[in-house]
Order: C-alpha cells, then structure tokens, then sequence
C-alpha cells in the first residue's frame, strides 16, 4: 500500500496509486494491477457517466484501504 499523493512523482511522471509503477495518461492504473482487477469492477470503471468519479473514488479508496486489488469491488 502506498500513502496518497497527487498522482504524479517529481519529475512530472503519472503513477500508479497501487504499487507506484508508471501509468498512461488517462489510466487509473498500470496494466499489470488494471489486469488484476476483477472483470466486473473493470467493466464499471471504463463506463464515462455521470457517477465515473463516484466509481474512481471507490476504486481509490479500496486500494488505499489495502483491499487486495483481485477483491476490489465498485458499483456499476
């Protein structure tokens, strides 16, 4: 688990709230940890609506509340 922060490092570089790893613009993750979330929890986070950012903000949570990232669950 890593401690909050504004979603970049230093330099500039976007990075993975989960385990610190460089993630693409747009990307909530990197691959290696959006692959290891459950379909169902991906499905619901590519959906672009109105509560997109309730979804986010419960992705973000669980993983800074250290649930594992296989076990994350977000409304759809």
């Amino acid at each position: 688990m890593t401690t909050r922060h504004n979603g970049a490092d230093a330099a500039g570089n976007l990075i993975c709230p989960s385990c610190d790893r460089s993630r693409g613009a747009g990307k909530y993750l990197c691959f290696a940890c959006w692959s290891l979330l459950p379909a169902r929890a991906r499905i619901s986070l590519k959906r672009r609506d109105e509560l997109a950012v309730h979804r986010l903000r419960e992705l973000l949570d669980q993983i800074h509340d250290g649930i594992p990232l296989d076990g994350i669950e977000v409304a759809a």
